[in-house]
């Protein structure tokens, strides 16, 4: 059964020249789970606004076409933080209930219910302010499940949380699909871990819808146009000529099994420590509370030399931010000591804290106003480097969430600090931009920078870090190169070295995938 219809739909922003959608012809039927991919800045959003009428209700501007809807949608927004109205998350679940009249006995049920589906018993009772950017991720989600919409659009709704939260909240959601019969749009750019779940993926280019199909079917396609959006494990077969993609771990290592028998690779991994690299930061014994007592970080041991590249992972919550809140100074520790050598630059993990001039560039030239630095070639230098020059004289706060992230990157790394700490400095980004977001890193990198990444992007770290700084509950779990820690784990680790686990567990990229299957390759063995 049709639940949505889309004919000849174009959309342009207020004051926009550019249309933000073009011609779009869509049918959604009831009980799909459909899968919307694109770039940053492709239209993604812009049309999942359109499911639940904010696009043009809100938004205002102008539009063309119709559309037909028999259900009512409920939308998870890419920022949690634009969806929290209450202080408090019980409170945040009932908050939709009560603006319907929603009887009290009837709306506990729901809000009881929620917390338990989401396991969020142990938050329940805390400040929304209180919450890490993960846990406010699951609130906003549980706030619109509440309300019991059976069409869900939700944007990029795993791009705070860790591995296993994400893998949890996409559990929820599939069973919402297959269980209970829930029409699900999912817009996602890490998909490594929900490609496998839709039914049809859609693919926007420049505001246009244009590939609707079924995943296997896309696999084919995005490799022949060569689009660069597929899972790693369906792109690792691709690049070897498999007809039937595999589209999960368990189908992967199959077909692996049966092109490689009992053949095993062979490879040498580097350890990726410098020696005699110069320290550069040191935490001895750092401790920090806050003021309500919570005990955030707990003596904290940490070196960092000049020029590495390190990953802060971790579960939401266990104090990643607060170390790098630490490291910067935003707040004193309570215990320890911290030694820092170097100018700091700083970007957290909301980019809407960087955004507040009219244009894009007049937030770089505040930038360096502020540090007395007249040298504005740098601006269009780091516009050209993130690929954000054409939004030059934009106000920054009309971009998609991507874009407004390289932008407040843009105003960090435009003071050339010799130190930079990045919080989730990928959310939002396609894989191309956050290959071109690992680039700059590797550029700053030698340039002798030493950059300190707080992320759950396991796939982004095996290629582009050096170390990974693994933390629990405030403490630091487990400190190395990252193919001794993300080798070592279960769920802290990429979809290639699952894939050939038990066969070779030191495999993290495709690149080593690749590398390491190609010697049997030209003995005949695959």
């Amino acid at each position: 059964m049709e639940v949505f219809k889309i004919q000849d739909l174009t959309y342009y922003y207020p004051r926009q020249e550019k249309a933000a959608l073009k011609n779009i012809q869509l049918t959604l039927r009831e009980g799909e789970f459909i899968l919307l991919l694109g770039k940053s800045g492709s239209g993604k959003s812009t049309l999942g606004r359109v499911f639940n009428r904010i696009v043009p209700e809100f938004y205002g501007g102008k539009i063309a076409g119709t559309i037909e809807s028999s259900a009512s949608v409920g939308m998870v927004f890419q920022d949690p933080e634009k969806q929290l109205v209450m202080d408090q998350v019980e409170r945040e679940i009932a908050f939709g209930l009560e603006n319907i009249g929603e009887e009290y006995a009837t709306m506990r049920k729901k809000v009881l219910e929620t917390l338990s589906f989401l396991n969020m018993w142990d938050i329940r009772d805390k400040k929304n302010y209180e919450l890490s950017g993960g846990q406010k991720q699951k609130v906003a989600i549980g706030a619109t499940l509440s309300m019991g919409y059976r069409f869900l659009v939700l944007d990029e709704p795993t791009s705070q949380l860790d591995p296993t939260t994400a893998e949890e909240v996409l559990q929820i959601i599939k069973r919402l699909n297959e269980e209970l019969g829930y029409t699900i749009v999912l817009i996602e750019q890490r998909i490594d871990r929900c490609f496998h779940l839709a039914d049809r993926i859609l693919f926007m280019e420049e505001g246009e819808l244009v590939f609707d199909g079924a995943p296997n079917r896309f696999c084919h396609w995005n490799a022949l146009h060569q689009k660069k959006f597929l899972p790693s494990i369906a792109d690792f077969f691709v690049k070897l000529g498999i007809r039937e993609i595999p589209l999960t771990i368990k189908s992967g290592r199959r077909e692996l099994h049966r092109l490689l028998g009992k053949e095993n690779p062979a490879m040498q991994i580097p350890s990726g420590k410098h020696p005699n690299a110069k320290e550069i930061i040191s935490l001895q014994k750092l401790s920090f509370r806050y003021e309500n007592g919570k005990k955030a970080l707990k003596e904290i041991d940490l070196k960092v030399s000049e020029g590495e590249v390190l990953a802060i992972m971790g579960e939401n919550g266990s104090g990643k931010t607060t170390l790098l809140k630490n490291i910067c100074g935003l707040v004193k520790p309570t215990h320890g000591k911290t030694e820092i050598r170097g100018t700091i630059g700083y970007l957290s993990q909301n980019p809407n804290d960087y955004l507040f001039n009219d244009t894009v560039y007049e937030e770089l030239k505040f930038t360096l106003d502020n540090k007395k630095i007249k040298d504005y070639s740098r601006i269009d230098k780091i516009l050209k480097a993130l690929d954000i020059e054409i939004y030059k004289e934009k106000n920054p706060r009309d971009l998609s969430g991507g874009e407004k992230q390289r932008v407040a990157l843009a105003s960090i790394l435009v003071m050339e600090p010799e130190i930079i700490l990045l919080d989730e400095p990928t959310r939002g980004l396609d894989r191309e931009l956050k290959e071109r977001m690992g680039n700059i890193i590797a550029d700053l990198k030698g340039q002798g920078k030493t950059v300190l990444i707080v992320t759950h992007d396991v796939e982004f770290v095996s290629k582009f870090c050096d170390q990974v700084c693994l933390m629990f509950d405030g403490s630091i779990a487990q400190l190395g190169g990252k193919y001794e820690v993300l080798t070592s784990g279960v769920y802290y680790t990429t979809q290639m070295n699952k894939l050939f686990k038990g066969r070779y567990d030191r495999i993290l990229t495709q690149e080593d995938a690749l590398y390491a299957v190609n010697p049997l390759l030209k003995k005949g063995v695959m």
